[in-house]
């Protein structure tokens, strides 16, 4: 009798945690979004939904000039860190091959995934190199203390490599740019991004 009492509560503790983990996953991609601004001398509070946000926020970064690509990327950076969910970087003539951040938490969060279908598995050792350069330590390394770190994830059917850029807007943007141009080899063309 009394096990059953405690399976009870611990199924409900699970079920709880779960449910709450859902929302607020979930809320990510259904918040509100809320502006303050002066107009008239007078405090307007607006609200809009994360959709017209994220289309606002899309047009804006389509507007940026592309004459300096650390710029560009840094600018993109900068107004998705306003509450989009994450953004990716992809060239113009192979959409293939891109830089995604996934910036909910209003930090620079990179992931680089390869798997079959996308055929990047070649460029994660180039990835890993380029973070080395930027100042990033694996994660397995057990004395480092500082918070410069990646992860590498090597699956049999994946490889995923995580770091956290923090608010380091100027390291992200020359990191991207790298990306298109060491690592994936695409000289000077137009980017395209995609916010969500």
């Amino acid at each position: 009798m009394k096990d059953d009492w405690k399976s009870k509560i611990i199924y409900w503790i699970y079920l709880t945690y779960c449910k709450i983990k859902r929302y607020f996953w979930e809320s990510n991609f259904t918040k509100k979004h809320l502006s303050f601004g002066i107009v008239n001398g007078k405090l307007q509070i607006t609200s809009s939904e994360h959709e017209d946000f994220i289309n606002s926020v899309q047009k804006k970064i389509n507007k940026i000039n592309q004459k300096n690509l650390s710029d560009f990327i840094k600018l993109s950076l900068e107004e998705g860190l306003g509450g989009c969910n994450f953004i990716i970087f992809s060239s113009e003539k192979d959409n293939g091959k891109f830089v995604q951040f996934w910036i909910a938490e209003h930090k620079l969060k990179f992931n680089f995934w390869a798997n079959k279908s996308n055929r990047l598995k070649k460029y994660y050792l180039s990835i890993i190199g380029l973070l080395s350069e930027s100042g990033f330590v694996n994660n397995d390394i057990e004395k480092y203390s500082g918070r410069m770190v990646y992860k590498l994830e090597k699956e049999k059917d994946h490889v995923s490599v995580d770091a956290n850029f923090q608010k380091d807007l100027e390291s992200a943007s020359k990191f991207t740019v790298a990306v298109f141009k060491d690592v994936y080899k695409i000289g000077p063309q137009k980017l395209v991004v995609k916010v969500e």
